[in-house]
């Protein structure tokens, strides 16, 4: 069972992903994922990217294509089959219209030696746009 100190541990690790993705470049990724980790940006339009060299690729391209501000609420820590999942709404400006577009991020963490980590993370957009569910999503 999840301690209090890991929950919070992983909502802030949750919150200072945003803050890594926004930081001028790919330096606090490290803080952030597991060396072998999966980030499936699909269901937003993005890539697979699997193992930090390819996340760190994806990102390493700038604002654009990225949004230049991340915003992430609703931090959901729980443990299912022995696993630790973390649903998450996240939030970034759309720059061709001046709206917002908003969607979720499943993610599994890990407990590693260095501290909590995310392992993978499938990003999906909520709004605009129709709902989707990963895969690996579960209650």
């Amino acid at each position: 069972m999840l301690s209090t100190e890991d929950i919070v541990a992983i909502q802030q690790l949750e919150a200072f992903c945003h803050h890594a993705v926004d930081h001028h470049d790919q330096s606090l990724f490290p803080l952030v994922f597991t060396a072998d980790a999966r980030f499936d940006g699909r269901l937003c339009g993005g890539p697979l990217c699997v193992g930090m060299e390819e996340i760190v690729a994806f990102f390493a391209l700038g604002k654009p294509p990225h949004p230049p501000s991340h915003h992430m609420t609703n931090c959901w820590v729980r443990e299912v089959d022995g696993q630790v999942l973390v649903k998450m709404k996240w939030i970034v400006p759309d720059l061709a219209n001046g709206s917002f577009v908003g969607g979720d991020n499943d993610d599994e963490v890990v407990k590693t030696a260095i501290g909590w980590r995310i392992s993978e993370r499938v990003a999906s957009i909520r709004y605009p746009g129709e709902i989707t569910v990963p895969r690996h999503f579960k209650v």
